[in-house]
C-alpha cells in the first residue's frame, strides 16, 4: 500500500509540475555561422541510408551513408558516412534529404555529437523550381564564404528546426 500511495504521489507532482522539467537544456554548442566561420571544409550530401548501429531501444546510435554533391570549401572531402545518436537535442536527419555541413576536420564519417549545428537541410536548394543550388541557403554560404555578410536571420529557425531534434522551451506562465 505504501508503494502504491508513494508512486501515485510521485505520479501526480509530475504531472502537476511545469512541462519545463520536461524540456532537455539547451547544449552550450557553436551556433551554424560559427562553424561555418572556423570550418575547413564546407559541403553539400545527400543521405542515402540510415541504420540503428547498436540495437539499443532508446538512445539509440545511427549509422549511415552519404553522398558529397557539392563542395563549397576545401579539398574534396573523405566523408562517406554519418553517425550520430537519437536523444535530446542530437541531430535529425532524412533519408533522400540534402544537408550542407560546415566541418573543421576530413574524417570520413561524419560525427554528430549533442545540439550539433554544423549541418543544416538544404534540400530546398535542390527540390525548389530553381534547381540545384539556386534557391535557399546555399548561395548565401557561397556569398560569405567570398566575402559577402550573411542574411541577419540565417540560417533560419525553420532549417535550424529541420536539423536539430532540441524542443523549444515551453513560455513561462
Amino acid at each position: 500500500m505504501k508503494t502504491t500511495t508513494t508512486t501515485l504521489a510521485l505520479l501526480l507532482s509530475l504531472a502537476a509540475s511545469p512541462m519545463v522539467a520536461f524540456a532537455c537544456p539547451q547544449p552550450d554548442a557553436p551556433t551554424f555561422v560559427q562553424n561555418l566561420d572556423r570550418a575547413s571544409h564546407v559541403y553539400v550530401f545527400r543521405l542515402m541510408s540510415l541504420e540503428v548501429a547498436d540495437g539499443e531501444p532508446w538512445y539509440s546510435t545511427l549509422s549511415g551513408r552519404i553522398n558529397v554533391v557539392r563542395t563549397l570549401k576545401g579539398a574534396t572531402p573523405k566523408a562517406s558516412g554519418v553517425t550520430y545518436s537519437i536523444e535530446c537535442c542530437n541531430p535529425k536527419l532524412i533519408v533522400g534529404r540534402y544537408y550542407l555541413a560546415a566541418v573543421s576536420n576530413d574524417a570520413a564519417v561524419l560525427e554528430l555529437v549533442r545540439g550539433d549545428q554544423s549541418v543544416i537541410d538544404v534540400s530546398d536548394d535542390f527540390e525548389a523550381k530553381g534547381g540545384a543550388g539556386k534557391t535557399g541557403a546555399i548561395e548565401p554560404v557561397q556569398d560569405h564564404l567570398a566575402g559577402q555578410p550573411l542574411p541577419a536571420d540565417f540560417p533560419g529557425g525553420y532549417r535550424l528546426e529541420a536539423t536539430v531534434s532540441c524542443p523549444a522551451m515551453p513560455p513561462p506562465r
